[in-house]
């Protein structure tokens, strides 16, 4: 049975290279071995950065044995923040070298562009050439670029070049733009709480903004067995329907996108309760496998679905048959 990892991260040294030029956050130094996000949080590297960047045999070293057949691969934050023409430049050369990877490990890669956001006619000619001419099978973006988000209207023109290309958008977490719990420190204010509450923010804008009414083929992927939205969609149905709300754009119950337009990873949510709450919410049928290697154990991630109580037919969609439907082949 295979099994395809939907969300596997990497970064090349030429963005690590981009971010130890900067003198405004987001930067890197090697002596602290530190990325600063912002002003007020910094995240520690240590082995993280070397696996980050080890995406050769190691890498598949790894995969073989876990029983990973084929990741896709995905840049992690940091490329879409820069100034637009150096932002453009580094995506350029990351996708090449995820080209080059793709080529290198045939059928153990799949490539997930990152793009110049900032410049977005350069970000809609990059999605063309990363689809056309690499082959890549989604765009991989983050809940925000630090003083803009997906959500922001400037942005459709690239969502409706991944619509048109057929392929679907991850969209990944990335600390919230002045986020109240900054000071709790970075376990909190980012993967503990910052990167749901940021990413269900933008999602959310996404839907009561119209982007899935315009474009109803479209499909936009998640994380974290989907940020907690698989608990709060009732309620979220139930005041959309009882309070007037003039703003919202969206023609559906808020729930109808998911089970049209969006789909979920178990990436990082090691939780058997969080796993049924989302089976029983969207269907196993909108659930994928995704590791969030480095950033999680993977070994650890691939024995939590393991040892989820599905029986054989479940298993293969979670593993392969969903990614299939999607239309990502192996």
């Amino acid at each position: 049975m295979k099994l395809i990892d939907f969300e596997n991260h990497f970064y090349d040294q030429c963005l690590i290279d981009a971010l130890e030029s900067r003198t405004e956050p987001p930067y890197y130094r090697k002596d602290t071995d530190l990325i600063t996000w912002s002003d007020a949080i910094t995240m520690p590297q240590g082995p993280l950065l070397e696996k980050l960047l080890q995406v050769g045999e190691e890498r598949i070293a790894l995969m073989d044995t876990l029983g990973i057949d084929c990741a896709v691969l995905s840049c992690s934050p940091g490329a879409e923040q820069l100034d637009p023409a150096e932002s453009a430049a580094i995506c350029r050369r990351t996708n090449d070298v995820l080209y080059q990877l793709v080529q290198r490990f045939p059928g153990r890669y799949l490539g997930s562009a990152i793009l110049p956001v900032k410049d977005v006619p350069a970000a809609v000619a990059e999605l063309e050439r990363c689809v056309k001419e690499l082959g890549f099978v989604a765009w991989h973006t983050h809940s925000n670029y630090g003083e803009t988000a997906p959500d922001d209207p400037r942005y459709r023109p690239i969502f409706q070049k991944a619509d048109e290309l057929g392929v679907y958008v991850y969209l990944h977490p990335q600390l919230a733009n002045a986020s109240r719990v900054d000071d709790c420190g970075f376990p909190v204010a980012g993967p503990g709480l910052g990167f749901t509450m940021d990413t269900v923010t933008t999602l959310t804008r996404m839907i009561v903004g119209g982007l899935f009414d315009e474009l109803p083929n479209l499909k936009v992927m998640l994380g974290h067995l989907g940020e907690a939205l698989p608990f709060l969609l009732g309620r979220m149905d139930n005041r959309l329907k009882f309070l007037p709300n003039p703003k919202a754009k969206n023609k559906q119950d808020f729930s109808a996108y998911f089970h049209r337009n969006i789909y979920v990873t178990t990436s990082g949510n090691m939780s058997p309760e969080a796993f049924e709450c989302t089976r029983r919410v969207l269907g196993l049928e909108r659930i994928l496998f995704g590791s969030d290697y480095p950033f999680e154990d993977a070994s650890d991630m691939v024995e939590y679905v393991k040892n989820l109580p599905l029986g054989e037919q479940e298993r293969s969609m979670l593993y392969y048959k969903n990614a299939q439907a999607l239309g990502v082949h192996v």
